[in-house]
């Protein structure tokens, strides 16, 4: 004799696991969010342009504080956001997952700016 019983029948009805339900953002995450992103655009896509991606190309002394000034602004958009973000959702770690790029970004302006400047041709 056999110990293990026969598999019972399934119905159409049953499913193995609830039915998926997708979260729908709201309007002030996805506009914190937005803003972040243009922040980020700012702060590291008109540099880009202003100065090159070559670190030990030479560029003038206005193109490189332009430069270090659009990347601090992207930079403090980007914190705003960060808020934005953490008064909307009151997560500490959704600001801080914002948060960190920006800090980031901030120090790679001082680096481009110390290459432009002590390395530039």
């Amino acid at each position: 004799m056999s110990t293990h019983s026969a598999p019972p029948a399934r119905h159409e009805e049953q499913r193995a696991t609830a039915p998926i339900r997708w979260s729908k953002p709201e309007r002030g995450t996805v506009v914190a969010l937005l803003i972040w992103l243009a922040g980020l655009l700012i702060g590291s896509l008109v540099p880009l342009a202003l100065l090159g991606y070559d670190p030990y190309q030479g560029a003038s002394n206005t193109r490189i504080v332009l430069g270090l000034a659009f990347t601090a602004v992207g930079a403090l958009v980007m914190v705003f956001s960060a808020y934005l973000l953490y008064r909307k959702t009151g997560s500490i770690g959704a600001a801080i997952i914002a948060f960190v790029p920006s800090f980031v970004l901030g120090v790679l302006g001082l680096l481009m700016t110390t290459m432009k400047t002590l390395y530039g041709s």
